[in-house]
């Protein structure tokens, strides 16, 4: 999806774009996800997870209704009182680095478009991104 198709952006704490991710959108009325997240616990981890338990608001939401309310780094920008992980004196730490290189595709990106909000701030650099048409959930 590209940044021209959406008005949605809630920045998660690394990076992150939650208004794109399917277990945010799950539990924002899209049943669609909602149903592919439950098959897929059922197929890939041989776990029954029923409808209702697919909720998240984010971590800027009550931990009761996230889906990684164990985030490191959600849970270490809380302790500091910093809404982004670029805020912090330690940027990029362990948490990041290794959050950035677990293989999951768009993690990729995160510490270098951490740095560019950094440097520009949030809403200039998802103006850029919409100028740009980058993906959305990508960071």
């Amino acid at each position: 999806m590209s940044a021209g198709n959406s008005e949605n952006w809630v920045i998660a704490v690394c990076g992150l774009n939650c208004a794109r991710c399917d277990m945010y959108l799950a539990s924002h009325g899209d049943d669609n996800s909602r149903d592919e997240i439950v098959e897929w616990f059922k197929k890939e981890r041989d776990e029954t997870v029923k409808p209702e338990q697919v909720r998240c608001e984010g971590c800027r939401g009550p931990l009761d209704v996230h889906w990684s309310s164990d985030c490191k780094m959600m849970l270490c920008a809380g302790r500091r009182g910093l809404q982004y992980c670029f805020q912090c004196e330690d940027f990029p730490c362990t948490s990041v680095d290794e959050f950035s290189s677990d293989g999951i595709s768009h993690h990729k990106k995160t510490i270098e478009n951490s740095k560019r909000m950094k440097e520009i701030g949030v809403e200039a650099w998802i103006a850029e991104q919409k100028r740009k048409r980058q993906c959305v959930f990508c960071p």
